[in-house]
């Protein structure tokens, strides 16, 4: 299945008599400066948390309880 714009008017038809919609999504260019300089700050901000709290994983246990734990398997 090709991008929309590569398809013929038969193709797309036959997807949307099929049950398929066109969507465009946008996706995060990982080449631009300006994502990457956020991405790079989110990052940052991620691991001073971590070492301005040493102790939140600790916490994550406490509060989680054994939601997480599946005995059933």
């Amino acid at each position: 299945m090709g991008r929309p714009k590569e398809m013929t008017e038969e193709q797309r038809q036959d997807l949307l008599a099929q049950g398929w919609q066109p969507h465009e999504i946008w996706l995060p260019d990982w080449n631009n400066p300006l994502f990457k300089a956020k991405i790079e700050k989110e990052a940052r901000a991620i691991s001073q948390s971590d070492r301005d709290d040493p102790d939140v994983d600790d916490w994550i246990a406490l509060v989680r309880g054994d939601v997480w734990d599946d005995d059933a398997a």
